[in-house]
């Protein structure tokens, strides 16, 4: 297990943030646990489109809202008002409706594709713009930053999910 700092740019803040959204292959988070990606590994549709109850969010909704804050993210990062999310609605799409396996593996794709997408647009970033404001009153630096501590916050739900489908299975 590679527990080195990975570094991915000259400026160290921006280093950092990719270092948490690009981690080295195999390479266990502060948390001890894997990047967004990573913790989808073996995840199949009939898992992923699986809740505890009938209110509450599966891994599927959380593969498309994660990927929802990555393109918003990269608009601030690049200032591009032509990027668009082509999912509805916005914050939590909604899963295919019938899900498929094709589906759920177009799904993570669209993630890995912004996840990759956020990863280029913040190394080209010029460091100087890291403190841009924005009217809420925080900086380009919190949002690129914010969207590390994003994955962290439902890689966790999604490994809670994952744990509570695998129990609910021994239990039947």
């Amino acid at each position: 297990m590679t527990t080195a700092f990975y570094r991915q740019h000259d400026d160290i803040r921006i280093a950092e943030v990719l270092h948490l959204l690009n981690p080295p292959e195999r390479y266990a988070l502060w948390h001890g646990g894997p990047s967004v990606l990573a913790c989808l590994n073996g995840v199949e549709a009939e898992q992923a489109r699986w809740s505890a109850s009938p209110n509450t969010r599966s891994i599927w909704h959380f593969v498309l809202h994660i990927s929802y804050w990555k393109n918003y993210v990269r608009q601030q990062v690049t200032g591009r008002k032509d990027i668009v999310f082509t999912r509805e609605p916005d914050n939590f799409p909604s899963p295919a409706d019938p899900p498929s396996s094709e589906s759920w593996e177009l799904d993570v794709a669209l993630l890995r594709f912004e996840n990759q997408a956020l990863i280029e647009a913040i190394r080209e970033l010029d460091p100087n713009e890291l403190n841009r404001p924005y009217p809420s009153g925080n900086r380009l630096l919190d949002q690129i930053t914010g969207i590390a501590i994003h994955d962290t916050y439902h890689v966790a739900q999604i490994q809670l999910l994952k744990r509570l489908y695998e129990d609910r299975a021994t239990r039947s």
